[in-house]
């Protein structure tokens, strides 16, 4: 008996020992979270800076946004879906009189002067009037789905249901109502795989959080249209382009890249969608959804386990061996797969990706590949796909890798606040804010200033914050929720396209224990959400420490 009691406390003694060795020191975490207040503090005032020089460049008659420096005209489907919208998020975060003010003006001059068919958009020439004199009914649905699905969504999750939202469900029912192509499963609004695929994104999170029948009518329609027609006449793959008369393909490809793996994911979130409510046209397409999976990981995978850019539908034969920039979007497909089926091959197969861009960092960082092309955006789309799975994967020697390659990612920007000087640009941005996001566990401040330094480090449960300043500071910090469930009802926060992830969340509801320096308080997570006050501006920074309280119950004392 008296050896089996020194044995257990052995081991006890051995445990406490290694958690002791193996948990970082208070110093530690705090001196994490203060290099990584300093990282988020550089990239805000990068992002500022971009939004200040935009600013600058509304037209005089509109109020809108141009497409490039040397081209005026308001694009729907690159100033309204790629620039504006991340512009809103800088101001947000770093001039609020600027997001309440300005950012809202430039929502109603683009309703006023772009929107032509119902709530869908058209481009609009710098002075007013539109670009073109007819309707392109095709050009119209494809930027207005653009402007949502890019821009819109993306405001939604991060900001809430503003005026931005109820934009995106104007644009989402007019593009149903006006859907010009006929097929043998109803209405589609485009023969293009890209158009198609990013209207499923829309449609499935707005159908998550509204129910509304005709989302779910809309979807159904292009699933069947794709798993029933589609993919079974081109090789198991969605063609790019699809001639409805011949009921062929209209070109030999399949896109693994940007413009065109859209579909994938949209097809991925329609058949979460029907299997997490419990719909019965889940049956029919699971096993072709797994299918595709397994059809795009036998075909489109470099020797590294990265997306090719293209292949040929007749015989699955690569046409373009340059690696996907935006590797990342189509395995949000993959993954989310992963979690309708449960089959670990899918995860598997996304960690050997991960293992991939973090072993030969020119997939964040390249120079001499897709980025010769894409420039500054196919550095954001593949910096961005690290950070979505890093949310979900983590990974030490990955964040390492990422935070070198953001640093060079970071430094593209010109002296006055333009990147490449196109639409591109707000790319940059948001880019810039999903990493200072990271940097903050989801934590910001307000009033914001360029002098503030907020960073954290998660433990477990618990979030250690710091806050530094030049001068002296008052304002709140503010904790961030689990918003896939609040603004879009998602019961599963599966990987997607542009989202920003989440970090350290509180929930509304519960109880939270707040040490601020040498103060411990209890805080209820919806006083945590609208934020607690905190000063800054002594010699040793602020830090504050928040983890949930044991419980319910909670105690009478």
């Amino acid at each position: 008996m008296e050896k089996t009691v020194n044995m257990i406390l052995r081991v006890l003694l051995f445990c406490t020992i290694s958690l002791c060795l193996s948990a970082p020191s208070f110093a530690d975490v705090t001196e994490t979270a203060r290099g990584n207040g300093e990282e988020a503090r550089e990239t805000l005032i990068r992002s500022k800076r971009v939004l200040e020089a935009y600013l600058k460049r509304l037209d005089p008659t509109t109020g809108l946004l141009p497409r490039t420096g040397k081209v005026s005209t308001w694009y729907v489907r690159d100033s309204a879906a790629d620039l504006y919208p991340f512009l809103v998020m800088a101001a947000y975060y770093t001039d609020r009189p600027a997001f309440e003010t300005t950012m809202m003006e430039i929502l109603r001059n683009e309703i006023r002067y772009s929107t032509r068919l119902g709530m869908l958009s058209d481009n609009v020439l710098a002075g007013g009037g539109f670009e073109k004199e007819e309707i392109d009914l095709d050009s119209v649905i494809f930027g207005s789905c653009e402007y949502a699905k890019d821009g819109l969504l993306p405001l939604t999750e991060l900001l809430g249901h503003h005026a931005w939202y109820e934009r995106m469900r104007g644009i989402a029912d007019d593009v149903i109502a006006h859907a010009p192509y006929d097929s043998s499963f109803g209405k589609l609004p485009s023969i293009s795989a890209e158009v198609n695929g990013e209207f499923l994104q829309v449609l499935a999170r707005l159908a998550f959080l509204t129910r509304d029948s005709r989302y779910i009518q809309q979807m159904i329609s292009i699933g069947d249209f794709y798993f029933h027609e589609v993919i079974p006449k081109c090789n198991g793959l969605p063609a790019h382009l699809w001639d409805l008369k011949e009921g062929k393909p209209a070109a030999d490809d399949f896109v693994f890249s940007d413009h065109g793996n859209e579909i994938a994911g949209g097809l991925s979130e329609l058949v979460l969608f029907l299997k997490e409510t419990g719909h019965p046209k889940f049956a029919d397409y699971k096993g072709p959804m797994t299918d595709l999976i397994d059809t795009l990981l036998e075909c489109g995978l470099n020797e590294d386990g990265v997306w090719y850019s293209k292949v040929s539908l007749a015989d699955k034969r690569v046409t373009d061996a340059r690696h996907a920039h935006c590797w990342g979007y189509l395995f949000n497909a993959v993954y989310t797969t992963y979690l309708i089926t449960g089959e670990e091959r899918f995860l598997r197969a996304t960690e050997r990706a991960m293992r991939a861009v973090t072993e030969k960092p020119t997939y964040l960082d390249d120079p001499e590949g897709s980025g010769r092309k894409y420039g500054s955006n196919a550095y954001s789309d593949a910096i961005e796909s690290a950070i979505v799975f890093l949310n979900r994967l983590p990974s030490e020697e990955t964040s390492e890798v990422l935070d070198v390659c953001v640093k060079r990612f970071l430094s593209r920007q010109r002296e006055d606040g333009i990147i490449e000087d196109w639409y591109g640009d707000g790319n940059y941005v948001r880019t810039a804010l999903m990493y200072v996001l990271m940097k903050s566990q989801g934590t910001w401040i307000e009033p914001w200033r360029e002098d503030t330094r907020l960073g954290a480090v998660r433990e477990g449960e618990k979030v250690t914050l710091t806050l530094e300043t030049e001068k002296p500071w008052r304002g709140r910090i503010r904790f961030d929720i689990p918003r896939h469930k609040r603004y879009f009802n998602l019961p599963v926060n599966y990987t997607r396209l542009n989202e920003f992830p989440e970090w350290y969340t509180v929930a509304l509801d519960r109880l939270y224990t707040v040490r601020i320096g040498d103060e411990v308080k209890t805080c209820v997570g919806g006083e945590l959400r609208n934020g607690i006050p905190v000063s800054a501006g002594n010699e040793k920074p602020t830090v504050i420490e928040v983890s949930p309280m044991e419980g319910p119950p909670y105690g009478t004392k």
